[in-house]
C-alpha cells in the first residue's frame, strides 16, 4: 500500500466507497478527512513502556466494553446454518484478522479470532464468495466454532487491549 493512500483511522485500512469501512466496519461518517496510510502509522506506532506490552483477561475485556456500551462490535454470519438452513449471526468484536493471501483464493490461511457479546471466544475464518470481473476475488469473514486452544495462544491478551484501545478505552490493570 502506497504511504499517501488514505485509509480508515481505525484499522489502517483502505475504506472502500461506502460510508461504513469495508475492512472493519466502522462508521466513518464523523470523520472529517481520512489520514494517509503514514500519518495512521505514525499515529497507531506503540510507545515505549507499559501500554505496548499490556494485556488483558477476556472478562476484564468484557466488562470494560460492556461498561461503556459495547462500542466497535459487528455483526458477522456463522459458518453453521441455522433452522431451516438459514444463516445464523453472532455480534462482537474482531480480535485477529483472517491472515490470507488475497490474490491467492487457493492458499491456505490463519485463521482469526473473535469474541462475541456473550465472551465465547470463536475462531474467524474466510470463505471466497464470487471472483468478479471488476472486483477480483471477493471475501467474506465466518464466525467458526468456539475455539478450544485459548490458553494456548500468548497473543490473545495484547489483542484484546488492542481492541480496546482502538475503541477509545483505556487497558484495565
Amino acid at each position: 500500500m502506497e504511504p499517501g493512500a488514505r485509509v480508515c483511522p481505525f484499522c489502517g485500512e483502505p475504506p472502500g466507497s461506502g460510508v461504513f469501512c469495508a475492512a472493519c466496519g466502522r462508521n466513518l461518517a464523523a470523520v472529517e478527512q481520512l489520514p494517509t496510510r503514514e500519518e495512521w502509522e505514525a499515529a497507531s506506532a506503540p510507545s515505549p513502556g507499559p501500554v505496548a506490552t499490556a494485556t488483558v483477561g477476556l472478562p476484564a475485556f468484557l466488562a470494560a466494553m460492556h461498561a461503556a456500551g459495547d462500542p466497535g462490535t459487528t455483526k458477522l454470519a456463522r459458518t453453521e446454518p441455522g433452522f431451516l438452513g438459514r444463516a445464523q449471526h453472532v455480534h462482537g468484536w474482531v480480535v485477529r484478522a483472517v491472515d490470507r493471501d488475497p490474490d491467492d483464493p487457493k492458499a491456505d490461511f490463519e485463521p482469526g479470532r473473535f469474541v462475541t457479546v456473550a465472551g465465547h471466544l470463536h475462531r474467524l475464518t474466510s470463505k471466497t464468495r464470487g471472483i468478479g470481473m471488476r472486483d477480483g476475488v471477493r471475501y467474506v469473514d465466518l464466525v467458526g466454532p468456539e475455539a478450544t486452544d485459548q490458553e494456548h495462544d500468548e497473543r490473545l491478551g495484547g489483542e484484546l487491549a488492542a481492541v480496546l484501545r482502538a475503541n477509545g478505552l483505556s487497558v484495565p490493570t
